[in-house]
């Protein structure tokens, strides 16, 4: 059991703590009734003095502080230079400063630019600050700091920003913009925290604003369209690339430079693959690049010491009866309290101050729980899994709270220093009903912040670094330093000097050095010096440590095209005992892949398990594609290869030239007699590219190769047709399908959709006709209607709505009452009425008419919480209506929210969540609007998204992946997939039983 700090003076105090809900009761009491405006028990800020007695934590951690008002105010961001001069970003115009005219959703010009940067010194070397000065400021929202050549460059939206002392009175002079564009919009989603990494470049999270990012250092350079992703500079001559990323607020790296980022929810996320490498080639399947190192928020708890704020239970309580509200914010976000609702300041330990096992741990701060906790990883193929180490408390919960961390960094005593923002209140106001909003004072306690050490046991803090003064010499030893903060800065100032007498320590360090992080620092820093060679990179492959031999392959690989003896040695290191290093090769290879052939032939033939080194391979391999899908064909049959083979099939399927097409084909036939499966799984992987371009692989094929594929298509037509096999056989069979032409399909039609036919099997027949062209497609369907049942219709309509031409005959049918619009479920219904052709959208309006307003309904369904739900008929209404979009336990399909992460909610919540969908939609549940160039037109959320490509998951649980060369236009439509309307399909009484049932464990 870990110990915990003890505290013998809680605040806030138990009195405050009842009389909290006390006032809690009487506001949900003149909330029902609309009497009088909201207010709030205002809680009073804790003294500095009184600061550290109200934290509880871990470990026999203390938590010390540093500076505290009026010295420091909203620290969001603090860096340490050389001299271990702090410097602070002050956010003092969070969240707005113009509450009159704030609107939601929309960018707000009339904030005005106070925020600052504060430079503080510690003068006595006790290691707490004794003054401080305004280093600059009239900025607006500024979010990151970096230091450079005495100087430090500054996120602050829409800006980015050099400042520079040279007169030494602690107030910059030098006052130079570098960057502009950067679209201040959510004030959460703003970019921040700027990073050196390894590389000798500064890696900037990128939030999710986006812009159109102008060069003011290089006007004529054109300008850079940021999405969602973040950045990188080279400061050297102030050049900016997007790279992968675009999360919230956060930016961290461990030791060999893994860079972890954090998004509200997810707490910590792996950047696992770089945009580069996934632009290369346009029809690779999409994946994301980030991929979660804990789960998200709505599973992960959190424990909180303070008690929540009585606007957060009214808030939950009442779920943001308003309608007018328009906030996209996380379901998990308008909970009370109890899970992660604001993830913030990722950063990894990397200190020499702490105990080993605290190493790389990442740290998390949960702002709205006035907490921060910590995560272990470890490997999971190349990216990580996080878990929690310190059971079911916090490594610092905070009583106060005015507590407020958003930040951290790790500092030169070998310690983390904390950001305290200290506000009342903090929260964004786009996700405040408008009375709770109109109560709430946002901007309370702007003039107070506090900084603090998070300290060990017997804790002594070191003399204050002089770095400035260090000679080249003294910089090289300290690359082997144990505290990251003096291992960072030393590659960082020998990267500014450019001192080449550095060269021969660095390049006898890479060799022989005993500490295998001193031996990675000294490589990059050759790099960074322009001094790196080709030997120095080969002997850095054959290092002991897996992490200089994987940074060795990728400092190689702008040299691979040049070098043989670089390339042949980075093709064998595809057979490293490390997956690391493995990957790595597989993506730098592609950058050579005329010469990469075999070696990813190779590779592939024996690491098709891994989804990430599948995804490199299928990066890299370039014109040697068909070469490598040979060399799994000639491998083991598997699940894994026939995979690789399909998503090969597909990738040259999209690319449609004619002679590798018809190359692969004979590939596949040649080994389908030893390798069925995998053999098949190409060819239909071919069609399903194929059909992008309205062509089916007969077309390509040579003599040989078409027999085989006619003895397929034969056979599985006989297969799906074949009463006695196993449903999942005849559905695989159907699948296959794919490779017929639509007059056989037809006829196969009017045995397949026939009504004692297997659902599954009907369904599956449906979903293949997604991808023709065919105008017989909407009449095939039309006909068997009347036979469908729900899923299978469900199915059906999923397809009619792809394309335009389909949508007509589908209103036709309603119209004429040979569909009735009761057949067709409200997601169907809202489907219709949200498609981009405006004729057609209107129509849909007219044939269904809107139940009325959403609070009527609401209204109307009141008398549901007074009654008692049974559990068991509310299981049935889940897989009538709710299964078709939410998983819960075992069953059900993964487009919405998972429903097992809602067992806490109110019935209040969840009654005005299920009537209305609409009223706040979380970003990742988003339904988007696609219209793609060969005229189809589908909704559905984005499963994954790359600079290349994207993927769309539809309303019937199918995924498609569309290059965004193949997008027209994509569009997000504001709404859920939840429809609208769903009261008409469940009577009060059902809706108490659904309620019971969502309620239950799962």
């Amino acid at each position: 059991m870990p110990n915990s700090t003890p505290s013998p003076k809680p605040t806030p105090s138990a009195f405050w703590v009842r009389n909290c809900f006390i006032a809690l009761a009487a506001l949900l009491a003149l909330a029902a009734i609309g009497a009088e405006p909201l207010k709030f028990p205002s809680v009073p800020p804790t003294p500095p003095a009184e600061a550290e007695k109200t934290f509880q934590t871990l470990h026999g951690f203390r938590m010390e502080l540093l500076a505290a008002e009026p010295m420091v105010a909203s620290p969001v961001a603090m860096a340490y230079d050389e001299d271990g001069r702090c410097y602070v970003a002050e956010m003092v115009d969070y969240p707005y400063t113009d509450k009159a005219h704030h609107k939601p959703s929309q960018e707000n010009p009339t904030d005005a630019a106070i925020g600052r940067i504060r430079l503080l010194i510690d003068d006595d070397g006790d290691g707490k600050f004794d003054r401080s000065t305004i280093f600059a400021e009239g900025l607006s929202w500024p979010t990151g700091i970096a230091c450079w050549k005495g100087g430090i460059i500054v996120t602050a939206t829409p800006d980015i920003w050099y400042f520079k002392d040279t007169k030494g009175d602690g107030k910059a002079d030098v006052h130079q913009k570098l960057f502009t564009g950067f679209r201040k919009f959510n004030v959460q989603a703003v970019m921040n925290n700027p990073l050196w990494a390894l590389d000798n470049r500064l890696y900037i999270a990128g939030g999710s604003n986006g812009g159109d990012i102008q060069n003011l250092t290089h006007p004529e350079s054109k300008p850079l369209s940021l999405r969602r992703a973040d950045l990188r500079l080279d400061p050297r001559d102030m050049t900016l690339e997007a790279v992968s990323g675009g999360a919230r607020y956060g930016n961290t790296r461990d030791d060999y430079g893994n860079r972890f980022l954090c998004n509200i929810r997810n707490p910590a996320q792996h950047v696992a693959i770089e945009s580069r490498y996934l632009a290369r080639n346009p029809y690779l399947p999409a994946v994301s690049a980030l991929a979660d190192v804990a789960e998200a928020g709505d599973q992960l708890p959190v424990f909180r010491a303070s008690p929540p704020e009585a606007w957060r239970e009214l808030r939950a309580k009442r779920w943001s009866a308003d309608s007018t509200v328009t906030a996209h914010m996380p379901r998990s976000e308008l909970i009370g309290s109890g899970v992660v609702t604001s993830s913030s300041g990722i950063t990894a330990y990397r200190g020499d101050g702490y105990p080993a096992e605290f190493r790389n741990n990442l740290v998390v701060a949960d702002v709205a729980g006035n907490l921060f906790y910590r995560l272990a990883t470890t490997p999971d193929s190349i990216t990580f899994k996080g878990t929690r180490v310190d059971g079911n408390r916090e490594w610092c919960a905070g009583r106060d709270i005015w507590f407020r961390p958003v930040n951290f960094v790790n500092a030169p005593d070998g310690c983390l220093h904390v950001c305290d923002m200290y506000r009342e209140v903090i929260e964004h106001p786009w996700s405040l009903p408008e009375d709770i909003h109109a109560a709430l004072d946002l901007e309370r306690g702007r003039d107070r912040g506090r900084l603090y050490r998070l300290a060990p046991p017997g804790f002594r803090p070191r003399p204050a670094p002089r770095l400035s003064q260090a000679s080249t010499a003294e910089l090289v030893a300290l690359l082997a330093h144990p505290n990251a903060w003096h291992s960072d800065t030393a590659q960082r100032l020998l990267f500014e000097r450019q001192d080449q007498s550095a060269v021969p320590a660095l390049r006898v360090m890479i060799t022989q050095h005993a500490n295998a992080l001193a031996r990675l620092h000294a490589l990059w820093t050759l790099d960074g010096l322009g001094a790196l060679n080709e030997d120095d990179l080969l002997a850095a492959t054959r290092d002991a440590d897996e992490h200089l031999r994987r940074a060795a392959v990728l400092l190689a690989e702008p040299r691979l095209k040049a070098s043989e003896a670089l390339r042949a040695t980075v093709a064998r290191l595809t057979e490293d005992a490390s997956k690391g290093v493995r990957y790595q090769a597989a993506l730098s290879l592609g950058e050579v892949s005329d010469a990469a052939g075999a070696a990813l032939a190779a590779l592939a033939a024996h690491d098709l398990a891994d989804p990430w080194i599948r995804t490199a391979i299928l990066s890299s391999a370039g014109t040697h594609i068909v070469e490598v899908a040979r060399a799994v064909l000639r491998s083991p049959d598997s699940a894994d290869a026939a995979t690789f083979v399909r998503d090969v099939g597909a990738i040259v399927g999209a690319g449609a030239n004619k002679e590798e097409c018809r190359t692969f084909l004979d590939a596949l036939e040649r080994e389908a007699a030893t390798h069925v499966a995998s053999a098949r799984a190409g060819a239909l992987g071919l069609a399903k590219g194929l059909a992008r371009h309205g062509q089916t692989p007969t077309a390509f094929a040579s003599f040989d190769g078409l027999r085989w594929l006619l003895t397929v298509v034969d056979r599985a037509q006989n297969s799906a047709l074949d009463t006695a096999a196993p449903i999942d056989q005849r559905t695989q069979s159907v699948d296959l399908l794919a490779l017929a032409d639509f007059p056989a399909l037809q006829a196969l039609a009017e045995k397949l959709l026939q009504p004692n036919q297997p659902e599954p099997v009907r369904i599956a027949f449906i979903q293949l006709l997604r991808d023709r062209r065919d105008a017989g497609v909407a009449a095939t369907l039309l006909n068997a209607w009347p036979t469908l049942t729900p899923a299978a219709r469900e199915a059906a309509v999923g397809v009619l709505t792809s394309r335009k031409e389909w949508v007509e005959p589908l209103l036709v049918a309603v119209e004429k009452q040979q569909i009735k619009p009761a057949e067709l479920s409200p997601t169907v219904r809202a489907t219709l009425q949200r498609f981009p052709d405006p004729i057609l959208r209107e129509r849909a309006g007219k044939l269904f008419v809107s139940a009325g307003s959403r609070q009527e309904v609401i209204t109307r369904y009141q008398p549901v919480l007074a009654l008692r739900g049974d559990a068991t008929k509310g299981h049935e209404i889940y897989r009538a209506i709710c299964s078709t979009c939410h998983r819960k336990g075992d069953e059900g399909r993964d487009i919405g929210p998972n429903l097992a992460t809602i067992g806490a909610w109110s019935p209040e919540q969840l009654l005005t969540n299920i009537l209305d969908p609409n009223r706040e939609v979380a970003p990742n549940f988003m339904l988007y609007a696609v219209e793609l160039k060969d005229g189809r037109a589908l909704a559905g959320i984005i499963a994954a998204e790359t600079e290349t490509g994207v993927t769309l998951k539809s309303l019937d649980g199918t995924e498609q992946s569309f290059a965004r060369s193949e997008i027209a236009t994509l569009k997000a439509t504001g709404s859920s997939p939840m429809p609208e309307g769903l009261e008409a399909a469940v009577s009060v009484q059902q809706m108490a039983d659904l309620i019971a049932y969502l309620r239950d464990a799962p």
